[in-house]
């Protein structure tokens, strides 16, 4: 579930290159670009839809993401990493989970999952009229929960306007950028976990 956390953080943060020849050589350059960056903020309005089931679920989401260092809050956790470490707030249980970055469940930063589809995607153009275009995006891993993605690009600015990703459990979730931000100037100790910033939380180590 984190890396699957960890990899929707990464693709809302892409900015797309509207002119580039075809759909997989637009996600490369988005990868390319997502790199640029010295560190990158967005906030987005996610949905969680499951037709047969019934399910509309909604809520609002947040992350900073910087190198290998992170800070996500989502689905009610707080997940802060400074490159080797990673702490998992859950604020239904109270607790904050203390995992090394390899051993931890999807570990690794979200630059490092995404760029890992960097070479084993298929990719195209399913709709464009005016600014809009969509393009479909699939992972070729046959192990991957994720069936596939759908990105809606605003052409004339090249950001991302919504995402749609949908897995293998006919599950849709749907991600809406509200904000995005890049390099911008941030304090020393901003990808570390602070105990006082959780008093009551019991703290289990599983390093």
């Amino acid at each position: 579930m984190k890396k699957h956390i960890l990899l929707i953080f990464s693709i809302l943060a892409l900015t797309f290159n509207a002119k580039a020849q075809n759909a997989e050589t637009l996600f490369k350059n988005a990868v390319d670009k997502l790199k640029s960056y010295n560190n990158i903020e967005i906030t987005f309005d996610y949905n969680m839809i499951n037709t047969e089931a019934g399910i509309f679920e909604t809520m609002e989401g947040a992350g900073v993401l910087q190198g290998d260092a992170y800070v996500l809050h989502i689905l009610g956790q707080d997940i802060i990493c400074d490159g080797t470490t990673i702490w998992t707030y859950n604020a239904d249980a109270e607790e904050v989970m203390i995992s090394d970055v390899d051993n931890a469940d999807g570990g690794g930063s979200p630059l490092s999952i995404i760029n890992s589809y960097y070479d084993n995607i298929t990719a195209k153009v399913v709709d464009e009229a005016g600014t809009t275009k969509k393009i479909e995006v699939k992972p070729l891993f046959s192990d991957e929960n994720i069936e596939k993605l759908i990105v809606t690009l605003n052409t004339n600015t090249l950001e991302i306007k919504d995402l749609h990703v949908f897995d293998k459990n006919k599950n849709e979730f749907v991600y809406v950028i509200t904000k995005f931000l890049t390099n911008q100037k941030l304090p020393a100790d901003f990808f570390t976990f602070k105990e006082s910033d959780y008093p009551d939380a019991e703290i289990i180590d599983m390093r």
